[in-house]
């Protein structure tokens, strides 16, 4: 049973590094500042199995302050409704966005579950190499 959970573990954690890097690097080196969402842009998502069934998202539109400059972009994480303006939100920037859950999903728990694997695998094959009790 080590040798599976092993490269289970391994592949997750390959997974999570994959996935999360970047937002890692943001919440480690990014600095904060104060935004507020403007506006929110409609986005229809199509599903890879099946051309006639599609879903709408609303992406928030973000206004934040650095450097003297004024910045918008459009973030990746939406709702299903587009909710209301003038919402005030923290951006970390990089320049990038914060949001203290969201930058740790989907990697973060990928990373737990694939470290807890591999040390459950290595625990497991040094109890097997030890003599059976009588």
């Amino acid at each position: 049973m080590c040798i599976p959970q092993l490269l289970v573990g391994l592949l997750l954690l390959a997974l999570s590094h994959y996935l999360g890097h970047t937002h890692l690097h943001l919440i480690r080196e990014g600095l904060r500042a104060p935004g507020r969402i403007i506006g929110y842009k409609q986005q229809n998502f199509r599903s890879s199995s099946s051309e006639s069934f599609s879903t709408t998202g609303y992406m928030p539109i973000v206004e934040f302050q650095a450097n003297d400059r004024s910045i918008h972009f459009q973030d990746w994480l939406g709702t299903s409704i587009a909710g209301s303006k003038n919402v005030p939100v923290i951006v970390l920037y990089d320049p990038a966005i914060d949001r203290p859950v969201w930058n740790w999903l989907p990697w973060a728990p990928i990373f737990a579950l694939g470290l807890f694997l591999v040390l459950a695998a290595i625990n497991g094959f040094f109890r097997s190499q030890r003599p059976a009790e009588k």
